[in-house]
């Protein structure tokens, strides 16, 4: 029971411990990676989705096949409600996507420029961003407008840089609401509008999309100038930089940015066929060396027909074609194949080369490092524990017959700020009969951290005396609330690798540490293998009268302290200094 974390205190594993090493083969790069996809553990931070139930199911449907479990829709709409009524353009399409699709979707807002020239548009537009945060705007976008197609009043081009933006940004910074912004385009679409241009075959079908026109359009460079500068003023902002940082075509650029800049991110959406042009070696240098502020994503778009990537005048692509797109990014991700054609062939008549990363790093760019950037937003997890007709005595063996069924769930994250503890990566399963619920605990380890000798009889706490109580060293937590009135009336159970154990009820602020719930733990230490496992048996008599049914839904957390790194897990991060988080608590669901 970890009541106070100190900030600082969750840090990131060394690399001997966090990161597999570039020697890893490609078979078991591939092998983790399809685990990941086969769990729809993958996040796509770059999606565009017309908010209708036949295009959302089709959306859906193309993510399962691919193994994408959330998609970040970049432009769900604006706060701004209509002059009639009723709710804005942005509640609409959230609410049609949470009811359809659950957890699969997280929306970011819009900004609405009109009455740009009013001196009150900033106050106005900080309060269109305060909107969107209350009604679940996961972050704000902006599109490629600033600079190339918005015009003041004058019919002057609004730039990027605007004064009258900072307080927009800094707002976002302040509510933790990253901005994925696009500026500039493709180095090509300044070039001239001929058959010369390498890109022609795009811009023949969108003339709108041509910059080369210089009086009427600032130059590329400019356009990027003018964000870094953006971007400079609001260090506490996070800017995701779509399109590998709107600027694909210079690796040593996007490099030089992101070392300058802590408070940038990338995305690979829709630029992995100019990325794939480069020297694959120096490609995946740059990978390695800002594995912690890259994050994936595709510009995949469902509307009338689908886009992937680009498009032009072809022929509707289909949803096997979306699936060829997923996997091409997987091939370059994960294997070293050399000149194959990319997977938007629109944007170029050449091949790309693969860069082959580790499974460390690509799970930063395929989840962990969105999981942590989109903390605050991301829907409530759910672990589903699964009913069994036959009771048996904990041995902390997970190989048995009955966990086989189980789903997996991970705890995996700093509770501080979400970041990634992959090295530490704890799975749990649960389990459920009419008489106990049981719970599978496997956890890595480097050095163990335990009270010796471990306490035979009572409870080791004291919350008056730090460094004393069974929370100060090892251990694995259950917080499970069964009381659907009372959000701060839970049970917490705690199993140290001694098997040393404590149980206790709170109702928030007190604490009953009298409370004897029955439960059992067995514990294991395979020190060869560097795992130790643990699995608890709660009786559902502990609760009372209180009997659950297949359907039913409690509420639940899980931790994990490991002192030899100083680390302080969670399943759902409450994102504080204290497990004792109600509000941030998960789902646990009995199913037949």
């Amino acid at each position: 029971m970890k009541h106070l974390i100190l900030t600082g205190m969750c840090v990131c594993l060394s690399q001997s411990v966090a990161a597999a090493t570039e020697a890893s083969l490609p078979t078991e790069v591939a092998r983790e990676a399809a685990s990941w996809r086969s769990a729809h553990r993958l996040i796509d931070l770059h999606q565009h989705i017309d908010m209708t139930p036949e295009h959302l199911a089709r959306a859906v449907r193309i993510m399962d096949r691919a193994g994408i479990g959330i998609a970040v829709n970049l432009g769900t709409g604006t706060v701004t409600r209509p002059a009639e009524g009723g709710p804005s353009e942005f509640e609409r399409n959230k609410a049609l996507a949470d009811q359809l699709y659950p957890g699969r979707i997280l929306h970011y807002m819009l900004i609405d420029y009109t009455g740009w020239d009013q001196p009150d548009w900033s106050e106005r537009a900080v309060k269109q961003i305060e909107e969107g945060h209350r009604l679940g705007a996961a972050g704000l976008k902006e599109f490629k407008r600033l600079g190339l197609y918005l015009k003041d009043g004058a019919g002057q081009l609004i730039r990027v840089d605007d004064p009258k933006l900072d307080p927009v940004w800094r707002r976002c910074g302040e509510l933790g609401m990253p901005v994925s912004i696009h500026v500039a385009d493709p180095k090509a679409f300044w070039a001239p509008y001929d058959e010369s241009n390498e890109r022609w075959a795009e811009l023949r079908d969108h003339k709108s999309w041509w910059f080369g026109d210089p009086s009427k359009f600032p130059p590329w460079k400019d356009l990027l100038g003018a964000l870094d500068r953006v971007i400079e003023r609001h260090p506490e902002t996070t800017f995701v930089c779509v399109h590998f940082a709107n600027n694909a075509e210079e690796l040593d650029w996007v490099d030089a940015a992101l070392s300058r800049r802590p408070n940038m991110m990338a995305d690979l959406a829709a630029r992995i066929p100019e990325i794939g042009r480069h020297d694959p070696d120096a490609v995946r240098r740059v990978f390695l060396k800002h594995q912690d502020r890259i994050l994936f994503g595709t510009d995949f778009m469902v509307y009338d027909r689908l886009i992937l990537g680009s498009s032009g005048n072809e022929p509707p692509p289909t949803d096997d074609d979306a699936a060829v797109f997923f996997e091409k990014h997987w091939r370059w991700l994960e294997t070293r194949d050399r000149d194959w054609k990319h997977m938007t062939p629109i944007q170029g008549d050449w091949t790309i080369s693969s860069i082959g990363l580790p499974a460390s790093v690509l799970r930063k760019i395929y989840f962990d490092n969105a999981r942590k950037l989109l903390a605050r937003s991301l829907p409530t997890p759910v672990v589903r524990a699964r009913h069994i007709a036959t009771d048996f005595i904990p041995t902390a063996d997970l190989g048995q017959d009955a966990w086989q069924g189980a789903d997996p769930v991970w705890i995996d994250r700093a509770t501080q700020d979400g970041g990634a503890l992959a090295g530490l990566s704890t799975t749990v399963r649960m389990l459920w009969s009419d008489r106990y619920l049981y719970v599978g605990y496997e956890c890595p380890y480097t050095e163990l951290t335990v009270f010796d000798p471990p306490m035979k009889e009572g409870k080791r706490y004291n919350m008056d005396q730090k460094g004393v109580s069974l929370w100060d060293r090892d251990v694995v937590e259950t917080f499970i609330n069964a009381d659907p009135d009372d959000v701060r009336h839970y049970a917490e159970f705690q199993a140290a690798p001694t098997n040393e154990r404590l149980d206790l009820m709170l109702r928030l602020p007190d604490r009953d540490f009298a409370w004897k719930s029955g439960f059992e733990s067995a514990v294991t230490v395979d020190s060869t293998a560097k795992i130790w496992r643990c699995v608890m048996r709660i009786p559902l008599s502990a609760w009372g009268d209180v009997s659950p049914r297949a359907g039913d839904r409690w509420r639940l957390n899980l931790f994990r302290c490991d002192y030899a790194h100083n680390v302080f897990m969670a399943w759902n991060p409450t994102l504080n200094g204290s497990f004792h988080t109600p509000e941030r608590f998960g789902v646990l669901e009995f199913v037949e």
